[in-house]
């Protein structure tokens, strides 16, 4: 096998057993023998576990922000480039969905700087991104004024529960799932909403 198809190899493996085992869960040793690859393989490819197991979280990200980019081009309002945005993340494997509720369960037991380089790159190719869209929406008045910010991690809040396995077999249809999660954060549960778009006040 090419080198470089041994270390897709060993990426896509090395994710499905992080994800289900977690980072803590797991050693060179037993990857090198799950993945099928001798250590000296797996050592010349990746020089840790903390290596390893960055590059499957910032190659996930870079897909990630592939989606984002496709639809932060289309001439669409917000509310549609959001739909676009997560219908993408939704639509992939279970275990790509997963690599998400990996990055913030167990990037906590990356080093500091390991950790701080990879919190820099989720926000500048994920979060940073969802909120410049929904910032524009609140500039071109479509979204009430609100902090993007906030409002960025209120929706990513609503997603990351849906990444777990237990959780995801639950749901049913993903597209139904997400067509509540979305009509919820941008128009609340309240049936009595006016057609202005603002909240019934009492």
């Amino acid at each position: 096998m090419a080198p470089s198809h041994t270390r897709q190899h060993i990426l896509e493996e090395a994710t499905r057993l992080f994800v289900a085992e977690g980072y803590v869960g797991l050693s060179m040793r037993q990857l090198a023998e799950q993945v099928g690859v001798s250590k000296a393989g797996l050592y010349y490819h990746f020089k840790d576990k903390e290596t390893l197991f960055l590059a499957i979280l910032t190659d996930n990200l870079l897909e990630i922000e592939k989606i984002i980019n496709q639809a932060r081009m289309q001439d669409v309002p917000a509310q549609a480039k959001i739909r676009r945005i997560f219908t993408g993340i939704f639509l992939r494997s279970p275990e790509q969905q997963a690599i998400i509720r990996l990055a913030s369960q167990e990037a906590g037991h990356l080093g500091p700087e390991a950790r701080k380089a990879f919190r820099q790159l989720y926000h500048q190719k994920f979060t940073a991104q969802i909120q410049t869209i929904l910032q524009q929406g609140i500039n071109s008045g479509e979204l009430r004024e609100m902090d993007a910010r906030h409002a960025t991690w209120i929706l990513l809040g609503m997603m990351y529960p849906y990444f777990y396995p237990a959780h995801r077999k639950e749901m049913g249809d993903p597209q139904a799932a997400l067509d509540l999660m979305l009509t919820i954060f941008f128009e609340g549960a309240d049936k009595q909403v006016r057609r202005s778009g603002e909240e019934r006040r009492t």
